[in-house]
Order: C-alpha cells, then structure tokens, then sequence
C-alpha cells in the first residue's frame, strides 16, 4: 500500500494506523526532533495515543509532550524526574544508551556539578554581603562540597539539540528558589551549568 507522503527524507505515514516509517537512521541528527514532532501530530489530528513503554532496566515511560517520561535515582542525589527523546512507539535508542552511561559516570560528574553550584551560589551570597539583596537567616555554604544539603534533584534531560545530544542534569537550590538549574554535558563534556532551565 502506499502511504501519503507527510515529511522530508522518505518519511510516509499510515493514518489508519498511526504510523509514521522512517527510511533511515536519525540518531544524532535534527531528525530526531522532526520526527518526535511528526509523530505528535498525527497523535493529536487522528486521536491516537502512545502506549506506556517499558524497559527492563528503567522502568516505565509514559509519552507526554513529545517526551517519554519517567523517573531515574542517580545516588548520592536522590530521584530525578525523567525525559527522553523518542518517537511516538519508544525512546531513542541513543537516548536510553545516554541514561544508561549517566548512572555509570554520574559519581564521576559530580565534582564539576557541585562547583558549578557553588559558582552559581557566589553572586548570590555577594549580594547579600553588599546589602543589595536580604535574607533571613542568611545561607551560608563556605565550599562546593557544602552545596549538597541545599540542593534538591530536579529532572533529567536527553534530547538532540541542533544535532548533537544534550544531558541536562537539573537541581532546585535553596539560594535560588525561582528558577531550576542544571548542568548540560554533551558527549560527556561539561558545556555550563544553566541558571534558568524549564522543567519536564
């Protein structure tokens, strides 16, 4: 049967079932976004919907928003809220091979992660020392290390941006209680540690 064409790169759907085929391999590439987005639109125009996926090592993930969505405890931190890219039936594979790696390396990361936060708490503890800025009682942290008991895991976040993969590793600090903030790595290297992410 031939399908209608409904994207660029071969892609051909099926709306009587949903399906949207994929005649080559997007790991790593704006494909990855154009198809989770392709997907979600044929979602929402033919009233279809993704099943629960289950994987034998992380659980199950519930697709919301283009997202498969789930939980992840990465020790010492505690649980992380979770978001994988993916296409309506799963998560990316390089995604799920990402969270993989990252509860191996996570240990390893948080030195950087930690002196990100301590950096991030600096301007803050500054303000209050100048006046500009008040709080009672004030907080104190006096190293990176200290920063931990201030801190509360948010989320983690696997996706490709403008081809190339991102793990956003997300925390609320008790300095900063506006906004979430997150240190982003990309093929294992530290890019920043982001004062202002959104949440999942």
């Amino acid at each position: 049967m031939t399908y209608p064409r409904c994207g660029p790169a071969g892609r051909r759907c099926d709306p009587a079932h949903g399906r949207v085929r994929v005649a080559h391999d997007t790991a790593g590439t704006a494909d990855a976004i154009l198809l989770a987005f392709e997907a979600e639109v044929y979602s929402l125009v033919f009233g279809l919907k993704s099943e629960p996926y289950g994987d034998h090592e992380f659980g199950v993930f519930a697709r919301s928003r283009g997202h498969w969505n789930g939980g992840i405890t990465l020790a010492p931190t505690g649980m992380f809220s979770l978001s994988l890219a993916g296409d309506r039936h799963a998560p990316h594979p390089h995604a799920l091979q990402l969270l993989r790696e990252l509860r191996e390396r996570y240990p390893s990361l948080l030195p950087r992660i930690e002196q990100g936060l301590f950096e991030h708490y600096l301007p803050y503890k500054e303000a209050v020392e100048a006046g500009i800025e008040t709080n009672d009682p004030f907080l104190r942290i006096a190293n990176a290390v200290e920063v931990w008991p201030r801190i509360k895991p948010a989320h983690v976040l696997i996706e490709p941006i403008k081809g190339q993969w991102r793990v956003e590793i997300a925390f609320t600090t008790d300095w900063d209680i506006e906004h979430t903030v997150a240190a982003i790595y990309s093929d294992w290297q530290f890019i920043e540690l982001n004062g202002s992410v959104r949440g999942i």
